[in-house]
């Protein structure tokens, strides 16, 4: 194994987790059962991944190849069911803590699984098509995300999280063009993984928001 495959590894392995926490903690606030917290967890890492592979017409999707990677994701979920269970009396009165905590984590899954997933496109030879690419990106990492929440019946974060669609596109180019232009792989992920979760970071500290409508 090379240094550039490691760091993906690392990169990916950290992602899921991260998704999986958040999903996790986003099904215990909806009050869903054990099996609602392990299968939250599993559509919000897996999801995005999921979606950008049929879309690229790679079968089977790499979430039915690994099964390191699954377990890893459900026993993440079940380690945040039985936190959370331990202390039901005190974590939903903890709620807005609770919210940022989700929010760090989903913002560090989103980071990372942008760049894996547009490191997928690149590699199955999409280089020379940036929209793909960067398209790519976004998918891998809003979708996992977007499937939590119309299952959970909440407004998708990609619609109302601060600055959330925009950082991961932002990401995802970033990490296309370093590539484009001769910069080393590892890099250029963690570039583009640092460019999305900053943004998102900063948008939640600073309130940044797009203008609505309606107020």
């Amino acid at each position: 194994m090379d240094v550039i495959q490691g760091i993906s590894i690392i990169i990916e392995y950290v992602g899921i987790v991260a998704f999986s926490v958040s999903g996790a903690m986003i099904a215990i606030r909806r009050k869903t059962d054990l099996f609602g917290v392990l299968l939250l967890g599993i559509i919000t890492s897996f999801g995005g991944g999921l979606t950008r592979d049929v879309i690229l017409g790679i079968s089977p999707p790499v979430m039915f190849s690994n099964n390191l990677e699954l377990i890893l994701s459900l026993s993440v979920s079940l380690i945040v069911f039985l936190i959370a269970k331990s202390f039901s009396k005190n974590y939903l009165k903890e709620e807005a803590k609770i919210e940022h905590i989700n929010d760090v984590f989903d913002a560090l899954g989103l980071g990372l699984f942008v760049v894996i997933g547009a490191k997928v496109a690149i590699d199955n030879g999409y280089l020379g098509n940036p929209v793909i690419v960067i398209s790519d990106g976004l998918i891998t990492g809003v979708c996992g995300g977007l499937l939590r929440d119309v299952l959970t019946m909440s407004v998708p974060f990609i619609l109302i999280k601060r600055i959330y669609a925009v950082a991961a596109i932002l990401g995802s180019a970033s990490y296309c063009f370093l590539i484009k232009y001769g910069i080393g792989e590892s890099i250029s992920m963690l570039t583009g993984a640092a460019i999305t979760f900053s943004l998102r970071i900063l948008a939640m500290t600073f309130k940044w928001n797009f203008p609505k409508a309606i107020y």
